[in-house]
């Protein structure tokens, strides 16, 4: 700890002072790849966040944040003013370990839940859904979270044959869609990955499989590039639906936007952006 405030360093700079002993602290491959991908997760959030239409503190829910590096950068370049953040991961020994490193930062609008982030994502009031390396479904279960509560969101899919057996949830005004909780009252219903995309689960297999080659890069770019298609066309279809239902006069946009080269060739992230629409009140 006094090494760090030696230094002056921010949350996730943490981990690289972990690792001098092998390697020095500008020369990591924490200082090299990991911190630049997550500087430009901020410039992408920051303009959610400039968009949104919502009162100050925005509630920022990270799904399967881990550690929460990303979370607790978001939670310290903010500041309580602009966001409260919470963490939602599957492993307790990772939500532990964040909640000590947001201790140790000081940090007052953070905090860590562990759970199973389909049905324990605390999403009252939620602004935004942010999620950083969501390994396949989880990158679709984040999305839904934020259409089922009319937020915003970033997300960065990655390894899309994770995670098969997770369901998204989906707004209630889109009940007419088969899913495992379609008949429950006031509840949004969980429905497979390929039903809230929209398209035939075996062609959606076979896009997986495209997008996890190895040796062609340009073939597996064109499936992942298909896959966040489908999941940014989902997105705005179930908005829509979201909002009218709500009768709220407010859209969300979304847009596709790769990570530039130098920090990874394989990585894309789906953008969605909230805002009231023009001459109408919300």
């Amino acid at each position: 700890e006094t090494v760090l405030q030696e230094r002056g360093t921010s949350y996730f700079e943490e981990k690289a002072v972990g690792m001098q002993v092998k390697k020095s602290f500008e020369g990591s491959r924490w200082q090299r790849k990991k911190r630049p991908q997550l500087d430009w997760m901020i410039q992408q959030i920051e303009e959610v966040i400039a968009h949104h239409p919502g009162r100050r503190p925005l509630r920022v829910v990270d799904v399967g944040g881990g550690k929460g590096y990303l979370a607790g950068l978001i939670a310290e370049h903010f500041g309580s003013d602009v966001v409260d953040v919470r963490v939602v991961d599957i492993c307790s020994k990772a939500v532990k370990n964040g909640m000590m490193r947001a201790k140790r930062r000081k940090l007052d609008n953070i905090q860590f839940t562990a759970g199973d982030a389909q049905v324990d994502v605390p999403l009252d009031g939620v602004d935004i859904v942010v999620a950083l390396h969501a390994c396949g479904a989880l990158s679709d279960v984040a999305i839904g979270h934020a259409i089922s509560n009319g937020a915003a969101f970033v997300v960065c899919p990655c390894c899309f044959r994770s995670n098969p057996h997770l369901k998204v949830k989906i707004p209630s005004s889109c009940k007419n869609l088969q899913s495992d909780e379609v008949d429950m009252p006031n509840k949004d219903p969980l429905v497979g990955v390929s039903e809230w995309l929209a398209v035939d689960s075996q062609v959606y297999e076979h896009l997986k499989e495209i997008a996890e080659i190895q040796g062609d890069v340009n073939l597996a770019g064109k499936a992942m590039h298909a896959i966040c298609a489908l999941r940014a066309q989902a997105a705005e279809l179930t908005s829509q639906r979201y909002f009218e239902e709500k009768k709220e006069a407010r859209c969300l946009e979304v847009e596709l936007r790769r990570f530039p080269i130098g920090l990874s060739t394989r990585n894309m992230c789906i953008v969605g952006k909230l805002s009231d629409v023009e001459g109408q009140s919300v």
